[in-house]
């Protein structure tokens, strides 16, 4: 199995620059209203901590079919990007969400073990005295379950645009993600440090400096913004990466004329 050359990763985020650049305003706004219903699914009442990681699959693969329709130079088009939502591919969506869900438990839980469940029933929603956060290993106990997401969210990588684009069931799109991450791995640690400076450390710094000139309110303001734009930059690059090792998605091709 041939490795890909390092560099390839900072193609992907160039490419991903570029997407981002055709349509920037779309593809913004449909990111923050993505974000907003995300928020409000886990605002509401016992089933607010269920919804999002059981729909975000769902939710990722109508934002990259919007991606995609600006890849192909399309006018934006509600029908097409709901369309690739068949049958089998919402319920195999719904399966893998159930995954993300199973492994968010799963991360929490293990973080009981280094604080002795301060961060697991903060998580739970139960109100802790900030004093008793800050006698505990609150902090370590997060850093263990964030890590353990990661870890996660690499062994489901490529899955959902696999259910989507190459109709593949949640186990097989789960071993071609596996080796396709080990075949791209030096390009893809060259590109998770290339987004930590673009859609992160500079974007911070950015705030830094606007919270030290122009006032905290702006900078939060400024804040968001550059969050929201950071976060499109990630779905665009992650799109290209896909694109490079999986081809354009057979919906992207050129419809017929009649």
């Amino acid at each position: 199995m041939k490795t890909l050359e390092a560099r390839t990763g900072l193609l992907w985020i160039r490419d991903g620059f570029r997407l981002l650049r055709k349509r920037p305003f779309l593809l913004t706004n449909l990111f923050i209203a993505y974000f907003l219903l995300a928020m409000l699914t886990g605002s509401l009442p016992v089933v607010g901590s269920v919804l999002p990681p059981w729909l975000a699959p769902t939710f990722s693969v109508l934002y990259l079919s919007a991606i995609n329709e600006v890849h192909e130079n399309r006018p934006f088009s509600f029908a097409r990007i709901f369309s690739v939502l068949t049958k089998p591919v919402i319920l195999r969506l719904l399966v893998l969400g159930g995954l993300y869900f199973l492994a968010a438990i799963i991360a929490v839980w293990i973080s009981s073990f280094v604080d002795g469940g301060i961060f697991m029933r903060a998580m739970g929603g139960e109100q802790i005295e900030m004093q008793v956060i800050l006698e505990s290993r609150f902090k370590a106990a997060f850093a263990v379950a964030a890590l353990i997401n990661f870890l996660a969210l690499l062994f489901f990588w490529f899955v959902t645009p696999l259910i989507a684009w190459k109709n593949m069931p949640v186990g097989q799109s789960l071993f071609y993600n596996l080796f396709t991450l080990i075949r791209a791995w030096k390009a893809f640690i060259v590109y998770l440090a290339g987004l930590l400076l673009v859609a992160f450390l500079i974007p911070m710094l950015i705030n830094s400096l606007v919270m030290i000139i122009l006032g905290r309110h702006i900078g939060l303001l400024v804040t968001f913004s550059l969050l929201m734009v950071a976060a499109v930059l990630v779905y665009c690059s992650f799109y290209s990466m896909y694109i490079y090792m999986f081809g354009v998605p057979a919906t992207a091709a050129p419809a017929e004329q009649p």
